[in-house]
């Protein structure tokens, strides 16, 4: 009987054992999936999944596009308003669905920015996204859409300007601004550089912590960042390069912004970080003189963090808003002062 005992406890080791290395081998990260390059001809869809959009803006992005010889599509209730959003939360989730599916569309530019693309989270459909994907672009409250889209279709996206503000504005984009948007949507190399020094003026980007680092690159607004913290739609940020960028936000703002991401070990694991623009609007009240200033609560998160740090990169509000994949591999250097994809953003196939 003693035997048996030690028969079955000797047996039940050596499973444990045999076990242990399989349980502990951890799953391969998935590649993200890369949408196909945008080409002359091809169908763009306008959608509006967050604040209403300025119909004369949108005609004169829409102008834009198919003077350059894109064909664009948009639904009859693009121009809806429900308070301060472009209709009710299952219309907009409708309409960007709508356009995932739609075999046609090779890319998605939603409008504009504002409020409520994280009221229509739980209105999509992320396998179906996943398995249709496609160009999707934008920035500010289009970063809810990032996130989710990064994490749970696993698909590269875009943080660009939206149309409103750049292809619909008087003027167009930025020239320089314009040149990295298309280079980055219709070029299927990653030879995609951006000199720190871009501008060539006071708000070149800056070296907080020198050093050379690569990672995926992921991020978007700061604000909105924090606004799905505690889902199951909050940011990954290990082993990454994080992306940040506000407007309108005071100092003290930032630094509850900063806090909430650093208590919940945001920062801990990151291989790099980029500010970009933290932009100010002229109606806010100007700080107090005691106040600290946004460079002072940038240094006291990030001037002791063991990796590069760089800040006032040309992204974020404002006309000077250079495009940048989310998803991808890239590279930040402060020794050549550069920033650059180490691989493509975009799918060769067509």
């Amino acid at each position: 009987m003693r035997c048996r005992i030690e028969f079955k406890i000797a047996t039940l080791l050596i499973i444990v054992i045999i076990a242990i290395p399989f349980s502990c081998v951890s799953k391969p990260i998935p590649q993200k999936i890369k949408p196909k390059f945008l080409e002359i001809g091809d169908t763009i869809a306008f959608c509006a999944p967050s604040g209403f959009l300025d119909s004369t803006r949108m005609s004169l992005a829409k102008r834009r596009l198919e003077e350059k010889g894109f064909h664009v599509v948009q639904s009859n209730s693009l121009f809806q308003n429900w308070g301060y959003l472009a209709g009710n939360d299952e219309a907009r989730a409708n309409e960007l669905m709508h356009y995932f599916k739609d075999k046609s569309v090779k890319a998605i530019f939603p409008g504009t920015g504002g409020y409520g693309a994280t009221r229509i989270l739980p209105l999509l459909d992320f396998d179906i996204i996943s398995n249709n994907p496609k160009i999707f672009i934008g920035f500010s409250d289009i970063t809810a859409l990032h996130i989710a889209l990064n994490n749970l279709s696993n698909m590269v996206t875009f943080h660009t300007p939206n149309p409103m503000y750049g292809l619909g504005s008087k003027d167009g984009l930025e020239p320089i601004s314009e040149f990295y948007f298309w280079s980055l949507l219709m070029d299927q190399s990653n030879s995609y550089e951006v000199p720190f020094n871009i501008y060539n003026d006071s708000l070149s980007a800056k070296i907080l912590v020198p050093g050379i680092a690569s990672g995926v690159l992921v991020g978007g607004n700061l604000s909105l960042i924090c606004s799905v913290m505690g889902s199951k739609y909050e940011i990954k940020t290990a082993n990454s390069i994080l992306f940040i960028e506000d407007i309108g936000e005071s100092p003290y703002r930032i630094d509850r912004y900063l806090q909430e991401l650093k208590l919940a070990g945001k920062f801990d694991d990151l291989n790099g970080l980029i500010i970009g623009r933290f932009s100010r609007r002229q109606s806010e009240e100007p700080d107090k003189p005691t106040d600290f200033k946004m460079e002072e609560v940038f240094s006291q998160y990030f001037s002791n963090l063991k990796v590069p740090v760089i800040y006032d990169f040309p992204a974020g509000h404002g006309s000077k808003n250079i495009s940048i994949p989310f998803g991808v591999k890239v590279e930040i250097n402060t020794e050549n002062q550069l920033f650059k994809l180490l691989e493509s953003p975009l799918s060769a196939n067509k």
